[in-house]
């Protein structure tokens, strides 16, 4: 596969943005749980750096929001609960939504069920954007267990997404992806 090809576009005319936004609005939601999953067996923050109560969602919404998420703990089921992990949500929608409009573009995105996303989005946030913004460390600076943790939640995250984009764009609109030409399917 050439570089060009990754750039295909679908015809105009089998996009469904409006169902793109609603099946990432959807994906978005419940893949945020998926990634949260992952993070309980696989941890995503050590301790050997000294920023154990502090995470990026943390401060960004005191650093950049001048929200303090000590300050909006809420109480369920006898439990304290810091929202700030809304923010994965909002992140999630935000990524969800954007790639079920893209697939709908490019249908190169959705390479390996949406795992190439998934690897690209941990590059490009934790690699880049996260550090530039100094909400971690630069990636050279962080031990290998973040890496794998990072890496293995947002495979899961972005594969949950493509699985529910698929199935609910295709029961929505009663046909297949728009790059899959309709002549093929009738």
């Amino acid at each position: 596969m050439k570089l060009k090809d990754l750039f295909t576009r679908t015809p105009t005319e089998r996009r469904h943005y409006g169902v793109a936004v609603l099946v990432g609005i959807v994906s978005g939601v419940l893949s945020a749980f998926v990634k949260w999953g992952a993070e309980v067996p696989l941890p995503p923050r050590t301790f050997s750096l000294g920023r154990n109560e502090f995470n990026p969602p943390y401060l960004f919404l005191r650093d950049y929001l001048g929200i303090d998420p000590t300050q909006t703990v809420y109480t369920f089921s006898e439990h304290v609960i810091n929202p700030v992990m809304v923010t994965h949500i909002i992140f999630s929608l935000v990524f969800a939504v954007g790639y079920c409009v893209a697939a709908e573009i490019f249908p190169k995105v959705k390479l390996w069920q949406g795992v190439l996303a998934g690897l690209i989005v941990t590059v490009a946030v934790h690699g880049i954007f996260i550090p530039a913004l100094h909400l971690s460390p630069p990636l050279s600076q962080l031990p290998f267990d973040e890496y794998v943790s990072e890496i293995i939640g947002h495979i899961f995250w972005f594969w949950v997404i493509e699985m529910i984009r698929r199935d609910l764009r295709n029961r929505i609109t009663h046909e297949p992806d728009a790059e899959v030409p309709l002549s093929l399917v009738r």
